[in-house]
């Protein structure tokens, strides 16, 4: 038996192509996958219901065929050579006229689905619901080996989005398929207490490939549950009914990733400044406190002794200074054990952690709250204690223990210097005074000599 290399297999095959087909054809069918290369070439797939064929029309040949532009879903006459392209073992039609025949019947289905869903309101824009943005847990219905899914966790990671990913193996292309998506989407949005949003996926493809996503059934399904759903489907350049009826309509599953991870994006970017301004507001706090002490202050030196004003005054000074210090240092910690905490959230469970993060931080500041109660109790006792001693240093308490304080002219005498003979003087007892006339006066050194 001869042995044969690829190359001679393929010269072979192009051989018999090229005699059995010596003459120019012309083939009828609808046009997909239509692109241009930069050199001005263009490609496309000529398909039917069976079959399809792969065509290009070089630029030399598409300039003389200016009054048609070719569009995917156009149902086309083309007139050219059937040929082999050996570098990819393809047979192909090189064509050099292309005829318009009718709209194709894709595209033609494509446009009655939408229309007919359009006008019974299903596109409207008020029944779209938000997408949270903060996702702790999602659906993802698409094909488990897909290239899709495995771009769409890689960004996640990259954001450090912390959310659960569900997903639902599903079929995304072929006869099954779309029975297949719709069971899937209704029964992961019948779950609306544990997803925040439900993604539809899939990667690039063509128009045959997407065509799932126009049937009626599928699309019908999004309208449905009651999760927030979002449509990621194809390329930026592909749409699809899908894309209407769902509540969000993105570019690519990467895109998808990306919205989703917007808020875990702005969460890890400003986690430090939501702790400065937690530390903001504990100095506020306790700026606000040390003035009421101020207030405290000011009133009794208003109505006491200088000298132990003063005194108490420096204590409280010391006493907020060293509050001031301990809280600061509290807050300092708090932060760096917090940073800590960061460092491991992408590694555990995002429900977990974000709750074990929130009930640390209300840990954190129920303490500092209780440090600064106590810390106020503590001064108001000891500011108890001064009024005590203050209250004690009264002199109308002097009088009520039996004691009797002399006036004259309305000021007390302090001593007998200040009192002359017929001076009229006012004696102040328990119970109520005495007017007096002094008839005379004696020192107590007159006594011991």
């Amino acid at each position: 038996m001869k042995t044969y290399t690829v190359t001679e297999i393929t010269k072979a095959i192009k051989n018999l192509i090229q005699q059995t087909f010596s003459s120019p054809v012309i083939v009828t069918g609808e046009v997909s996958n239509f692109s241009i290369s930069p050199a001005g070439h263009q490609y496309f797939i000529l398909k039917d219901e069976s079959s399809q064929i792969k065509c290009v029309f070089f630029k030399r040949y598409n300039l003389l065929n200016r009054d048609y532009s070719i569009k995917n879903g156009d149902k086309v006459s083309v007139y050219g050579d059937l040929s082999v392209f050996e570098a990819g073992g393809n047979y192909q039609i090189v064509a050099k006229k292309i005829e318009y025949s009718s709209e194709g019947e894709f595209y033609k289905k494509f446009e009655e689905t939408k229309k007919k869903l359009e006008q019974e309101g299903l596109f409207h824009e008020d029944l779209k619901k938000p997408v949270p943005t903060f996702v702790k847990k999602i659906a993802v219905v698409t094909s488990p080996s897909g290239a899709a899914i495995r771009d769409f966790i890689i960004t996640t990671k990259r954001n450090n989005a912390a959310f659960e990913i569900d997903v639902w193996p599903t079929t995304v292309q072929g006869a099954s398929a779309a029975g297949e998506i719709e069971k899937n989407i209704l029964k992961a949005g019948s779950r609306g207490d544990e997803y925040d949003a439900l993604v539809l996926m899939r990667g690039g493809g063509s128009l045959e490939d997407l065509a799932v996503f126009n049937e009626e059934n599928v699309a019908r399904a999004l309208r449905k549950i009651e999760v927030p759903t979002i449509s990621a489907i194809g390329h930026q350049r592909d749409f699809t009914i899908c894309d209407f009826t769902a509540d969000l309509r993105v570019a690519t599953p990467t895109a998808a990733a990306s919205y989703l991870s917007e808020g875990y994006i702005y969460y890890n970017k400003n986690l430090t400044e939501f702790y400065k301004r937690l530390s903001r507001y504990m100095e506020q706090v306790i700026i606000s406190r040390s003035q009421k002490l101020d207030n405290y202050m000011a009133v009794l030196n208003k109505n006491s002794p200088y000298n132990r004003i003063s005194l108490y005054r420096s204590e409280l000074e010391r006493s907020r200074q060293l509050m001031i210090n301990n809280l600061r240092n509290k807050v300092q910690d708090g932060y760096s054990r917090l940073k800590l905490c960061d460092v491991f959230l992408a590694s555990k469970k995002p429900a977990n952690v974000v709750r074990e993060k929130r009930s640390e931080v209300e840990r954190f500041k129920n303490y500092l709250l209780r440090s600064v109660t106590n810390r106020l109790n503590y001064d108001n006792e000891r500011l108890k204690g001064v009024f005590g001693r203050l209250k004690t240093m009264n002199p109308e308490n002097v009088i009520s223990r039996g004691y009797a304080l002399v006036y004259k002219e309305g000021f007390v005498v302090e001593s007998l210097n200040s009192i002359k003979l017929d001076d009229e003087v006012e004696i102040r007892m328990k119970g109520g005074y005495i007017n007096a006339f002094v008839t005379g006066k004696k020192h107590l050194e007159d006594t011991n000599g």
